[in-house]
């Protein structure tokens, strides 16, 4: 067995299995990742990037975070009351159009000091965000901003528990965030001893223990381009219905506002069936079927 693959499996099993011990002795459970937060994309237009989440797709805005001028800065949209995807009004870095992924930790504080024990560099503290949770950034191996963060009831994320969750959004949660990585080994190796994440198959999705969310890990037999990261880094969305629910698209009439969004459709040899939608800066939404027996 190759010696990263052994440590990564030791690790991750000795990570979980300490949770679940101290759950069982009724003691706090250590931090750890819940599941996926949020993916976090630059947009150039916040006002055609709202017609397109909220018009087109169905989300809701829960709230916002002004810049000093009081003009947006991030617009958050509403998956549920612990997803969203989120839109900042910036300039762009960090390949193509992607802010950040954000991770949900039931301990922000434990989780940077967890993380800090095993050598990833993490701020010296964990302080309030501008929605009020707490939160901290830290650096994947490929160079990714990783936000992570744990929600707090007097938050803005909080004060909107139940809210802003429309019947018309195409999607009640998120399936799995998927990021362009360098390398497949290092990244099972990071994301396992960090978070515990554990391989699924062939190692293109790791999963997040006692979580239905997942996290992919994409790669590229060629140094990749702009192109390549848009259609790489993306959030998955979950519908049980991708057909009925991309005809109901195509029938809205703020398709003739996104004539292009709808890119592709295509079923997998599991059965799911899969459509790849696009918003006008060219960043990725995947909306996907469950497993036919879940």
């Amino acid at each position: 067995m190759n010696r990263n693959r052994l440590i990564l499996s030791t690790s991750t099993i000795l990570f979980v299995a300490a949770a679940v011990s101290l759950r069982a002795q009724g003691t706090p459970a250590p931090a750890r990742i819940t599941g996926m937060a949020h993916m976090a994309y630059h947009v150039t237009d916040l006002k055609k990037a709202r017609d397109y989440y909220e018009g087109f797709l169905g989300f809701q805005e829960a709230f916002t975070i002004k810049n000093p001028d009081r003009s947006d800065h991030i617009v958050f949209i509403k998956i549920n009351d612990r997803q969203y995807i989120e839109l900042y009004a910036e300039p762009f870095h960090n390949y193509g159009f992607i802010h950040d992924a954000g991770f949900e930790t039931n301990d922000a504080q434990g989780m940077r000091d967890h993380l800090a024990s095993i050598g990833i560099a993490v701020p010296d503290t964990v302080v309030k965000d501008e929605t009020g949770n707490l939160s901290f950034y830290i650096t994947d191996p490929s160079g990714f901003t990783l936000q992570i963060v744990q929600y707090l009831p007097a938050s803005m994320t909080g004060k909107t528990k139940g809210k802003f969750m429309p019947a018309s959004r195409i999607s009640d949660h998120i399936d799995h965030i998927g990021l362009l990585v360098k390398d497949r080994e290092t990244s099972w190796k990071f994301y396992g001893d960090a978070f515990g994440f554990t391989k699924e198959g062939d190692g293109s999705k790791m999963a997040v223990p006692n979580s239905p969310d997942r996290f992919e890990l994409g790669v590229e037999k060629k140094p990749p381009v702009e192109a390549r990261f848009h259609i790489k880094d993306h959030i998955c969305l979950g519908n049980p219905e991708v057909p009925k629910m991309t005809a109901e698209l195509r029938a809205k009439a703020q398709i003739e506002e996104f004539p292009k969004a709808i890119a592709d459709t295509h079923q997998l040899e599991s059965g799911k069936n899969v459509v790849e939608i696009y918003d006008l800066d060219g960043n990725r939404v995947e909306v996907m079927e469950p497993l036919k027996n879940q």
